[in-house]
């Protein structure tokens, strides 16, 4: 049976090393945090790799000098025209189809990892306030730093412990027969 569990950690292993293909990160949710001159973001997004948009979900907040806006919203699937930024922002319930807080974000995708150009735009805006926006303190503040990490998922995670564990209980020692 140990050996059963060890083969479950190994796979659970092989399959979160390699299966990503060697030339696309892996699909799924992505943990966020950044920070720009003027705010920052925590939250998550869903990167598909296969989609004109690659990020096709996204849930967090963020915190700038005019206000702490919840961003949910992937502005570039309401439009036609695949870029390579993606822009997002809130849902604006008191104007539907509009935001007043958001962020550009130009992602690179090196293989197993997710990073982000830094020599493209990379801004966060928020027109809520004109105070904030119009001395340009808010519009396309500067990108100072981030982290993208992947977040794993719970079967790999569960199957790795298993075969760890299994691994580490002590062995039974057999009896001799008399």
């Amino acid at each position: 049976m140990k050996k059963f569990y060890a083969l479950c950690a190994l796979g659970a292993l092989a399959l979160s090393l390699f299966s990503p293909s060697a030339l696309a990160a892996h699909m799924g949710w992505y943990q966020l945090d950044a920070t720009w001159r003027d705010g920052q973001f925590s939250g998550q997004f869903y990167y598909d790799g296969a989609s004109p948009y690659r990020i096709t979900q996204i849930t967090g907040t963020l915190v700038d000098l005019a206000q702490t806006t919840t961003i949910d919203k992937v502005w570039n699937l309401e439009n036609a025209q695949p870029e390579s930024w993606v822009f997002l922002a809130n849902t604006n319930p008191a104007v539907p189809g509009e935001q007043d807080a958001g962020f550009y974000l130009t992602l690179l995708d090196l293989g197993a990892t997710l990073t982000l150009d830094t020599s493209a735009g990379n801004g966060l805006f928020d027109w809520s306030n004109d105070a904030f926006y119009s001395p340009a303190q808010l519009d396309d503040s500067p990108l100072q730093s981030f982290a993208i990490n992947a977040i794993p998922l719970p079967g790999t995670a569960l199957l790795m412990a298993v075969g760890l564990l299994a691994m580490r209980s002590p062995r039974r020692q057999r009896q001799q027969p008399a």
